[in-house]
């Protein structure tokens, strides 16, 4: 709509359509000044738009400077007409001004509560009179991918002023004093002298900004608004989060469909019929040259049967699935992240004024060549190597700053010297910088400070080792003196043994396994060594007098921790904790599932022979025992697994002819018990107990035969083997 000094362009936020009317317009018109639907603290940013190494998608970030992760986004892709109004306007030397209400009041009111319900899509009332299902499909359909762009503008202003005048819906107070500062910021421009302005803006606001609105009112409505203090940035963005299904308000069906169209003006339908050929060729469907003539023929008969000038995304989605997939809709979804959306990651020139945290982590990541991408990206990294540790530390510190560029896929195991991590840059990312960068200007003083500074005072262990792992994993060793000094003073006032025995293993991995990464754990392993004295004089107390919950409990973080000082292979602290398990498979005031566990790991690790073990499996089956103690005990004792009882056919025999012996009650009360402790077997474990069990568990297996050795043909085998255990040579 045009006046004898403004132009009012409605337009949708990203469509191509829209775009290349709005260029056709504004080389039309030349005007002297543009106003854009942005808030005004992104007015200073406008001017990089122009810049050869900017390439969309970007946006501008808008954020609260005291909490920065109260934030607004506002992303361009190359086909969103802001975008092109901006770039037309900055090679033109045609001023912009940004004429949205400023951030500092949007976030101030967002703080207070709106009770205007929110309202559907005003489009869908369009769409259902022009016999649509949607508003997206018919704005699709009619605006973005016409070809006609003459009196665009002007019908979708008189089509919206009807609308809004009809409906007459309640609008939201945000609204209405985002509109009412856009006609101040108009009646600004034209007081500036600006004789041929143009406002792009969203075609909904349109008719507010043509309404005879008293000055006054206007005035009185922004008196006195709240407002806080707001930055803006520049940041990369990605075509997923252009679609509307990562649940963003302003988003598209498929960026890469709009961004086909904006880059094929003629006739769009055979090369996006090609790009789908070529993936789904890659993904092993038949999708031949000739398939793709087919397909352009079908999408062009679907448009005609449907009234449509020209195929759209949907013609031509069902036609490939009709020529390419014969009908079968599943391989489309080969498709959805290579073509309907599509990969890319904005590109931003350097010397964008940024965060110096921010320049820190993108100089580590040219360093360490570790290039964002939209797209996961699978990186594996050896710790032997100083590049791999170097890019280990790297991501490590990211994490410990809330910054998960990467995920890591597979921790770090006994005897493998190698990471596997998943890197995923996405736009919600610098969100985390700039929180992050309340800490400090470089990667490692904020990591630092950020791990000591948000642990609450009254932290449990577990997420101080949880911390204390990132520090030692990020090689920060501040952060790693101060938080062993936390975890000790918390161990100290740990009332709860369970805590200090979940907190070993991840301890244990640090100190066994540091080594790697050149890091000094002795200070950790001090702190072990106290840990594992206060437990092996706490165990017995917690094992005695407790419940069958407790117990089951208990059992998981004592064979937990057995783990852990296998791992250490510190034979003081396993000679304690053996002995401790002595006290404790001897005491009727323990649980009977603990005796039974204590039983099993004594001799597993062959502190007791299998005669001992015996004579204690059968004490705890024998007649006079209650039998769901006898279960209890049993299950502790097979907790290790099914193995024992596969290889001893003795223990076998006791456990029969103790079912055996159990009355029809006290089968039926420990049944659950004996399920669920044979259930954890493993399968060909369970297959051989039953087979023993068919064969008589008690009876004897039939001698080997004998061997009959060549001694002096196996002496050279025999002397390798006794090398390589460093065992005399014999003779």
């Amino acid at each position: 709509m045009k006046n004898e000094m403004t132009t009012l362009f409605g337009i949708r936020h990203h469509g191509p359509g829209c775009a290349r009317s709005l260029l056709a317009a504004l080389d039309a018109l030349s005007p002297e000044v543009i106003l854009l639907e942005m808030p005004a603290e992104a007015e200073p940013l406008l001017v990089h738009a122009a810049h050869e190494a900017m390439k969309p998608p970007v946006a501008i970030l808008l954020h609260r400077t005291d909490a920065p992760e109260k934030a607004s986004f506002y992303p361009f892709a190359e086909f969103s007409p802001e975008w092109q109004a901006v770039r037309w306007a900055v090679t033109k030397g045609v001023p912009v001004r940004c004429f949205d209400l400023p951030s500092a009041h949007m976030f101030a009111l967002r703080d207070e509560d709106d009770e205007t319900p929110p309202q559907p899509d005003a489009f869908e009332w369009f769409a259902k009179a022009d016999g649509y299902s949607d508003g997206e499909r018919w704005w699709n359909d009619r605006v973005e991918e016409r070809r006609n762009t003459q009196d665009f503008f002007e019908a979708i202003l008189e089509a919206v002023a009807t609308l809004r005048g009809d409906l007459d819906l309640p609008e939201s107070r945000e609204t209405l004093l985002r509109e009412a500062w856009m006609r101040k910021c108009l009646r600004a421009a034209e007081k500036d002298g600006f004789a041929n302005i143009a406002v792009v803006c969203g075609a909904w606001h349109t008719p507010a900004l043509t309404a005879k609105v008293k000055v006054a009112d206007d005035n009185e409505l922004l008196r006195g608004l709240p407002k806080h203090k707001v930055a803006a940035t520049w940041i990369p963005w990605t075509d997923e989060r252009l679609a509307m299904a990562s649940g963003y308000a302003a988003g598209i069906r498929s960026p890469g469909w709009y961004g086909h169209l904006w880059k094929n003006t003629e006739d769009p339908i055979p090369s996006w019929l090609t790009k789908a050929a070529r993936i789904l060729r890659k993904e092993g469907q038949e999708a031949s040259s000739a398939s793709v003539i087919e397909a352009v023929r079908l999408s062009h008969s679907l448009a005609g049967m449907r009234g449509r000038p020209l195929p759209g995304l949907d013609e031509t989605l069902e036609s490939i699935q009709a020529v390419f997939c014969q009908g079968d809709p599943l391989p489309l979804d080969f498709l959805r992240t290579r073509l309907l959306v599509g990969q890319r990651l904005g590109e931003l020139p350097e010397g964008l004024p940024t965060l110096p945290l921010q320049q820190d982590i993108e100089a580590s990541q040219k360093r360490l060549r570790l290039k964002p991408a939209a797209s996961v990206t699978p990186l594996e990294l050896d710790l032997r190597e100083d590049g791999g540790r170097a890019r280990s530390i790297f991501l490590h510190r990211l994490l410990a700053l809330g910054i998960g560029w990467g995920r890591k896929e597979q921790a770090r195991t006994r005897g493998t010297f190698k990471e596997r991590w998943s890197l995923q840059w996405k736009p919600e990312l610098a969100v985390a910088i700039i929180d992050a960068s309340a800490f400090g200007n470089t990667i490692e003083s904020a990591a630092t400070k950020r791990l000591v500074k948000r642990l609450p005072a009254d932290a449990g262990m577990e997420p101080i080792t949880e911390r204390l792992d990132l520090a030692l994993l990020g090689a920060l060793p501040q952060a790693v003196n101060v938080l062993l000094r936390r975890l000790d003073a918390a161990a100290a006032t740990a009332h709860d043994l369970a805590e200090l025995l979940d907190t070993v293993p991840p301890l244990a991995r640090i100190a066994r396994y540091g080594d790697v990464r050149a890091t000094d754990a002795e200070a950790v392993m001090r702190l072990l060594e106290g840990f594992a004295a206060r437990i092996h004089a706490g165990l017995l107390i917690a094992a005695s007098g407790i419940d069958d919950d407790a117990a089951r409990t208990l059992s998981g973080h004592v064979q937990s921790y057995r783990g852990a000082l296998a791992m250490l292979e510190l034979t003081a602290l396993t000679d304690e904790f053996q002995a401790t398990l002595g006290r404790m498979k001897e005491s009727e005031s323990v649980h009977p599932k603990l005796r039974g566990l204590s039983v099993r790991i004594l001799r597993d690790a062959s502190h007791l022979d299998d005669a001992e073990a015996a004579r204690h499996l059968g004490f705890a089956l024998s007649p006079g025992m209650p039998a769901l103690s006898a279960a209890a005990w049993l299950e502790g004792f097979l907790q290790g697994g099914g193995s024992l009882l596969v290889h001893d056919r003795a223990l076998l025999g006791l456990v029969h002819t103790w079912l055996g012996s159990l009355s029809g009650e006290a089968f039926q009360s420990t049944l659950p018990l004996l399920r669920r402790t044979f259930g954890t077997f493993e399968p060909p474990e369970r297959a051989r107990i039953a087979a023993s069990v068919a064969q008589g568990p008690a009876s004897t297996p039939p001698p080997a035969a004998p061997l009959d050795l060549d001694m002096e043909r196996a002496l050279p085998a025999v002397a390798a083997v006794a090398k390589l255990f460093g065992l005399p040579q014999p003779s």
